[in-house]
């Protein structure tokens, strides 16, 4: 990245896209609205990173994941920080499963309905934010990394401190 930070390059390309005019100001919510939807529209299949939907998938996640570190990232459709950080969220996943075995990635979208009571419970206010669990328990949370590399390194350090890093 050329120094700007991960919102405002996504804000840049929401700016960009299709006519290059901008809005009234009374016009401006519905037209920012319709640039995040069709951004969503384009991009977030490859942002894409398995699904928990509802309490009872969340439960079984915990259950089968038991013995390994499982990040779940919090977010919700029209979020610009959640569509800024997806890009990064992908890759880290990507990279940090294949060369950690130990450790998995799911996302919950707080929006949907069958999430709600989920995301409340485990008092998510923000969004994207990422929670970690290990050993059917939450163990922290990282909503303060906001590159692919802090995050990165984030996840690492925290393999190693659970004694289930793969070298």
């Amino acid at each position: 990245m050329d120094g700007k930070s991960a919102i405002a390059t996504l804000l840049e390309k929401l700016l960009h896209m299709g006519k290059p005019e901008l809005p009234s100001d009374q016009d401006w919510p519905q037209w920012f609205d319709s640039r995040l939807e069709e951004y969503e529209r384009q991009n977030l299949k490859e942002m894409h990173i398995p699904e928990i939907v509802g309490e009872e998938d969340f439960e079984r996640k915990l259950r089968e994941h038991k013995d390994k570190l499982m990040v779940i990232k919090f977010w919700k459709h029209k979020c610009v920080p959640c569509l800024a950080y997806g890009p990064f969220m992908k890759k880290a996943s990507v990279t940090l499963q294949s060369e950690q075995p130990d450790c998995v990635f799911y996302s919950l979208d707080i929006k949907r309905d069958e999430n709600r009571s989920l995301s409340m419970w485990q008092r998510i206010t923000g969004t994207p934010t990422v929670q970690y669990f290990y050993g059917h328990r939450q163990i922290g949370h990282c909503v303060e990394e906001t590159s692919y590399e802090a995050f990165t390194s984030h996840v690492r350090r925290t393999l190693a401190a659970l004694g289930i890093a793969k070298e």
